[in-house]
């Protein structure tokens, strides 16, 4: 799956969140984009999709569980200072569990070295409400 789409609102960016929801399930997603480019907000409107009550950010937790049709991990990785502190965590064994995980900041740890497949989405703001999202599969 490789996809690059400018989308001009949150509804448009849930839209498409919703679009490619189900290609997304049981795999590891890479999110990328600056700080308020929209990753919580992505993974917030496919955990919606599948019926996952009450979606919050991780940033203070760095992992939250979200159950509905299926069950998605969500982690946020912007406060860790080094990819030791992910075992901390039992990242990679949620990595490897098969269940869908979003990593958000994941860009910050090279992960892309550490994982044969992923699909790695990168969210560019281009105006305060105009965002492009390039998705790419790998693997």
């Amino acid at each position: 799956m490789n996809l690059k789409r400018t989308l001009n609102s949150e509804a448009d960016t849930a839209a498409f969140a919703r679009e490619i929801a189900e290609k997304l399930v049981g795999n590891v997603v890479l999110m990328n984009g600056t700080l308020g480019a929209g990753k919580t907000f992505f993974t917030k409107s496919v955990a919606c999709h599948f019926n996952c009550p009450e979606t919050s950010s991780p940033t203070f937790t760095l992992h939250q569980r979200y159950s509905g049709d299926v069950t998605i991990h969500h982690f946020d990785l912007y406060r860790l200072e080094n990819i030791v502190e992910l075992d901390n965590i039992d990242f990679f064994e949620y990595i490897d569990s098969g269940e869908t995980c979003f990593v958000e900041w994941a860009d910050r740890f090279n992960l892309k070295d550490e994982l044969e497949k992923y699909i790695e989405i990168t969210i560019t703001v281009n105006t305060p409400t105009t965002r492009t999202i390039t998705v790419n599969s790998v693997g």
